[in-house]
């Protein structure tokens, strides 16, 4: 027979304050790593949205994204050479989308207003909406030619004056204000944190007379690499990648930050198993008698060694599951809406971190896995405890 699992469980109680710091310690760890989970989780499910392979974004040689990229209209002319464009179905005209990026600072809803964040604003024509296949109108797009403008669903959630009836100030002066009269989506890729304004509108407010980008919808049998490279040739002149290749250059900075947090997650693990071996230690050396009695009526090595490990288990998973729980209230309590800038853009992509069922059962079974590996070298020495020896201790 075995040891019942209330033997275990009532153990956890007999030293109330080493089980607490045991918890608090896997708390921290689980805590920490579920935020991290839910924060990677939620850049990547972002930007996994902004992964059209033929879709091209054409910059400036030498420009590192949108924002600091000039493309002259005569540029712009010379596109009309690239193959394998796909068409409107409705006009047949090619899916090229030039377009002007330019930044305004907003409110951040979460700590209502007291810090700001750079927004993209993107001038844009009608064939915009043909180009990037995953922007979605939500009710009514603005007027060519207006002073109107649409905003993408996470801009809304996440900053403050860009809800439906406000007016932005925009422009060279911050002068011109523009109405918004709609949202839009991008399936929470990067674009849903942008505000969308008709072009020429825009650029005259801007006294601009360049374009910052062009995006390209390439047809379903063109070969993306084989169009990048010849507008990087002569004939164009101009620089172009594909929307992942795009998209991942300029989360550099977002992949650096992970790096250096799952790092220090590492190294809480570390110190989760050394807490829980520590912990089972001391447990041991309390209850050599207890094991040696135990040994006496029957119990074999094994169940004593599995009879420890299970117990640190359950200290584990006492200790994930309240790291869990302050996870969730820290979510609720401190948001989970956040945002970040790109490595070079400088303008920020908001999204929302959300603790799902599958990190809180990866982080219990994490930690479960911590604690047998911080168990069992007190469970071998539990297991070996001599029965003689143990029962003539004072």
């Amino acid at each position: 027979m075995a040891l019942p699992l209330s033997y275990n469980w009532r153990n956890l109680f007999v030293r109330k304050t080493t089980t607490l710091l045991t918890c608090l310690v896997i708390a921290t760890v689980v805590g920490v790593f579920t935020w991290l989970v839910g924060f990677a989780g939620a850049l990547n499910r972002s930007l996994s949205y902004a992964n059209d392979a033929h879709k091209l974004i054409v910059l400036k040689q030498g420009a590192t994204s949108e924002t600091n990229s000039a493309i002259l209209p005569e540029d712009y002319n010379k596109l009309s050479q690239v193959q394998d464009v796909a068409v409107n179905p409705k006009t047949g005209e090619p899916l090229r989308s030039p377009e002007m990026i330019v930044q305004v600072s907003l409110p951040r809803r979460r700590d209502n207003g007291t810090t700001f964040a750079n927004v993209a604003v993107r001038g844009v024509t009608d064939a915009a909406f043909g180009v990037h296949r995953n922007v979605k109108l939500l009710g009514k797009g603005f007027s060519s030619g207006s002073m109107e403008v649409i905003v993408g669903e996470q801009a809304a959630k996440q900053f403050g004056g860009v809800q439906i009836g406000d007016t932005i100030n925009l422009g060279y002066s911050g002068n011109r204000g523009y109405k918004v009269v709609g949202y839009f989506s991008a399936n929470g890729g990067p674009m849903e944190t942008e505000i969308w304004g008709p072009l020429t509108t825009l650029m005259n407010s801007y006294n601009r007379n360049m374009y910052s980008s062009v995006n390209v919808l390439l047809n379903d049998k063109a070969d993306p690499d084989k169009v990048a490279k010849f507008v990087q040739g002569p004939s164009v002149d101009l620089n172009a990648q594909t929307e992942p290749a795009y998209w991942y250059d300029q989360s550099k900075n977002i992949r650096i930050y992970l790096g250096i947090v799952g790092g220090l997650v590492s190294i809480m693990c570390v110190a989760a198993i050394f807490a829980i071996a520590n912990t089972m230690y001391a447990t041991v050396a309390g209850r050599t008698r207890e094991f040696a009695m135990l040994r006496t009526i029957g119990f074999s090595k094994n169940q004593i060694l599995l009879s420890v490990v299970i117990e640190a288990v359950f200290l584990a998973l006492l200790g994930g599951a309240m790291g869990c729980i302050a996870c969730e209230a820290w979510l609720v309590l401190a948001g989970n809406t956040k945002d970040m800038f790109g490595a070079t853009t400088f303008t920020t992509m908001a999204f929302e971190i959300k603790l799902t069922p599958y990190m809180v059962v990866g982080a219990l079974l994490l930690v479960a896995g911590v604690a047998v590996l911080g168990a069992l070298p007190p469970a071998v020495r539990a297991s070996r405890v001599h029965v003689i020896d143990a029962l003539r201790e004072p």
